[in-house]
């Protein structure tokens, strides 16, 4: 009788431990289901492009989430079909639930119909409001002044803005020619595309690249 109780606590035992190994085993995965390398995402309205998302790898998830890992790069058009303004950083990550986009890492905005550039490390955008936001720490330059500050609330064309805790305003002194370009705020877009027509066409790859002649980064 003592062999069989024996017997039996061993057969229990193995028993759960073969259910531990068989949940282990079938854990739910939760990493991405597809990956795709030089995507690019169209947002229309009334068939005229607004924006358009360009990225070198997209990673999808099973619950419509995704991920840009290597950078991003956003088109903001105007209904004529010029670019109003740019948004550019390292990575991003889209949540599909809140319809909200997170750029994150050297993150920069630039805005042409109001000639302005935007640095900062992490900023939200919102396509439903046309709005993008940070609660991080902001550099904005212009053509006469650099602003800095904590936070700030932006239309998505940068035509407006505002800093949630301004902290200085530098204002910049005329430089003449020979000056060099690097306190110069964006005047001149890059070269845009009118967009008309069918937005279910397919448009050629956007290849993200800076221009030459683009104001260099401040590290400050």
């Amino acid at each position: 009788m003592k062999y069989f109780h024996l017997l039996i606590l061993f057969l229990i035992i193995q028993s759960c431990s073969s259910g531990l190994e068989s949940k282990q085993k079938f854990e739910e995965y939760s990493g991405p289901i597809m990956e795709a390398d030089t995507v690019e995402i169209i947002y229309s309205d009334s068939a005229k492009v607004r924006v358009i998302v360009s990225a070198s790898k997209q990673l999808d998830f099973e619950n419509g989430d995704r991920e840009f890992p290597n950078d991003i790069y956003i088109e903001f058009y105007e209904p004529d079909g010029t670019m109003s303004s740019t948004l550019e950083a390292n990575s991003a990550y889209y949540t599909k639930e809140t319809n909200i986009y997170k750029a994150e890492g050297d993150v920069e905005v630039i805005g042409y119909i109001e000639p302005r550039k935007l640095n900062s490390e992490e900023l939200y955008w919102e396509p439903e409001k046309e709005e993008i936001y940070t609660e991080t720490f902001v550099r904005i330059q212009s053509e006469d002044q650099i602003s800095t500050g904590t936070g700030l609330r932006a239309k998505q064309d940068f035509s407006s803005y505002r800093i949630l805790k301004p902290s200085g305003t530098i204002y910049l002194e005329e430089q003449d020619s020979t000056s060099k370009e690097v306190n110069k705020a964006p005047t001149t877009p890059k070269p845009t595309k009118k967009i008309t027509g069918d937005t279910t066409k397919k448009l050629p790859a956007k290849k993200i690249i800076k221009r030459a002649d683009e104001p260099k980064k401040d590290d400050n």
